[in-house]
């Protein structure tokens, strides 16, 4: 490769860079100050896996059950999510969203798009496509494990 495309390929790797830093910037709610990060992944994997125990919310974000369990009452007081105890077992307690809750989670995902769909406005339809296929094959080579002078280790 010379010297030209190499550098080429940095700025290719530099804009794809800071497209997403952007869209992280403008879109995330954790970036906006809305939500901290633990309550922000809290109500993902709500929504994500549907109610769950503290302990398990905790394993999944890899964090501690009292750690979990002072940001679920954080996300309470905000009528994000609520507590309910079993019916068959009342020593078993899980986190639910609440209805507020998906909502606002699925308005910060509608959020999202729309500062996506901005962002590649200014390109066609056949431009986006093509833009897509592109990357479909860069994905395609990082997902073999294949990255030519960067050995085979190289997995998504």
């Amino acid at each position: 490769m010379s010297n030209n495309e190499i550098l080429f390929t940095e700025q290719i790797a530099d804009a794809l860079w800071q497209i997403w830093r952007y869209w992280r910037l403008m879109s995330h709610p954790v970036k906006q100050g809305k939500i901290t990060p633990e309550q922000y992944w809290v109500l993902h994997i709500l929504h994500r896996f549907g109610p769950q125990r503290i302990k398990d919310i905790a394993a999944r974000m890899g964090t501690g059950s009292s750690s979990v369990t002072i940001t679920v009452k954080r996300l309470e007081r905000d009528n994000l999510v609520c507590r309910k105890r079993g019916t068959e077992d009342e020593r078993v307690v899980t986190v639910h969203l609440t209805e507020h809750g998906q909502r606002v989670f699925h308005a910060w995902r509608e959020e999202r798009r729309q500062v996506l769909s901005a962002l590649f406005e200014p390109l066609s339809g056949e431009e986006r496509r093509q833009l897509y296929n592109l990357l479909e094959k860069v994905l395609g080579q990082m997902k073999k494990g294949a990255c030519p002078g960067g050995g085979s280790n190289c997995r998504s």
